[in-house]
């Protein structure tokens, strides 16, 4: 009896031990191998982000989306990662991981934007991206500056005009853009050249940003001249005399770029050669069509063979165009007093006057941005003189934002 009762402890003992040893093994294992939860994920992110451990949080974020593909969350920190390790092309990536339904999918569209005009340098998709937003937000007041900005740098004139309209439509627009929309066919930025120079080195096969950098850099240098410094003056004329056959082996290179003959047309009529203008003219592309300048510069050339009615024609349509357009109105003007038509003439040069002022103090503001409340007053009137309805329209609600005072003086102006 005492040896079978010995024997049974024995065989109970063993099987207690091995239970035990199966628990703790089976708890080890647990322990180990469990997915954590979404918060102790996102705790760990979270950690590792504050501590500023950018491989541990790649790690964490990987191991996250791994688990839950479709948490935003978990792919926005994998892309902070990335950015912080410098791979740019990766963090985008990760960005486009994210849902369109996911609570993060707006701040990765802007991130996404936002690398590709900052580290990445690729400008074109980041426009892309802006346009992608804005058809699911047009009031994204960032998207439509970011955009605004690039189109004006990068001398794409009517797609700029197109979108701060849009932007206007759906009061969205950014304060610059208004200058702009002034400027619209005469855009001159003095670190121009230097930004359509930097995304070149992003898409070295870009027409677009060759040309606008070669265009900055010949109206740069037609402002250069000062006669105060007489070795600054000929080293300015030396490349001013280079200038001419740079832009016209870019002409011979891209033969219908609008904004190359755009620019060779308004040295044309500034030197008065009809015959070159007239070659110019007959190059341009179809979308020429709704750009006003061509319409002007086809106005001069029948101006200057006495065709006064297909003048005035084309004029007018350049000014349906462009309302705020006063190089038209010059040339108008010269026509109603060929036509002895003294009152328009006098209304057109008052209108001209105007503008030319408006470019003065425009250009002497410390930005496009920073423009006194009293001149955005003097561009309302302008606008609304203009006949153009919808810019005097915002910049009116603009003006009411800013302080009684200023909209007081605006009216004594």
């Amino acid at each position: 009896m005492i040896f079978r009762d010995s024997k049974k402890r024995w065989w109970f003992r063993t099987v207690c031990l091995t239970c035990l040893g199966a628990a703790i093994l089976a708890g080890w294992i647990w322990g180990g191998w469990r997915q954590p939860t979404t918060e102790e994920m996102n705790r760990l992110c979270l950690e590792a982000a504050r501590k500023q451990q950018w491989t541990t949080l790649q790690e964490q974020g990987e191991r996250w989306a791994a688990s839950e593909p479709e948490n935003g969350k978990a792919w926005m920190y994998v892309a902070q990662a990335m950015e912080q390790q410098q791979k740019f092309d990766e963090a985008a990536k990760c960005l486009t991981r994210i849902p369109a339904s996911a609570p993060e999918a707006d701040s990765a569209q802007i991130a996404r934007m936002e690398l590709a005009f900052g580290p990445r340098n690729r400008a074109e998709d980041g426009a892309i991206i802006c346009e992608t937003i804005l058809k699911q937000n047009p009031q994204s007041k960032v998207a439509q500056q970011r955009l605004i900005f690039f189109l004006a740098m990068s001398l794409q004139r009517h797609h700029l005009q197109k979108q701060i309209r849009a932007a206007i439509q759906s009061g969205s627009e950014p304060r610059e853009a208004y200058v702009y929309l002034f400027f619209a066919d005469s855009l001159h930025f003095s670190n121009g050249a230097s930004w359509n120079g930097q995304w070149l080195q992003g898409d070295p096969q870009s027409e677009l940003f060759e040309v606008a950098q070669a265009i900055f850099i010949a109206q740069t240098l037609d402002t250069s001249i000062s006669m105060d410094d007489r070795e600054a003056a000929q080293s300015a004329r030396n490349a001013l005399a280079r200038k001419g056959p740079v832009l016209d082996r870019l002409l011979k290179r891209y033969p219908h770029n609008i904004e190359l003959l755009a620019y060779q047309l308004r040295e044309s009529v500034k030197s008065g050669t009809v015959g070159r203008a007239l070659k110019l003219l007959s190059q341009a592309p179809v979308e020429s069509e709704s750009d006003g300048r061509f319409w002007r510069y086809k106005g001069w050339i029948h101006a200057q063979r006495g065709e006064e009615i297909a003048a005035e024609d084309a004029y007018h349509r350049a000014l349906e165009l462009n309302p705020l357009d006063w190089g038209t109105r010059h040339f108008l003007a010269e026509l109603r007093q060929r036509q002895q038509r003294f009152d328009d003439a006098e209304r057109l040069r008052e209108l001209v006057s105007r503008a030319n002022e408006l470019r003065r103090v425009l250009h002497s503001a410390p930005s496009a941005s920073e423009v006194p409340p009293a001149i955005l007053g003097k561009l309302a009137r302008y606008a609304l003189d203009c006949g153009d309805k919808q810019m005097a329209d915002a910049l009116q609600r603009r003006l009411q934002q800013f302080s009684p005072l200023n909209r007081n003086a605006l009216r004594t102006n």
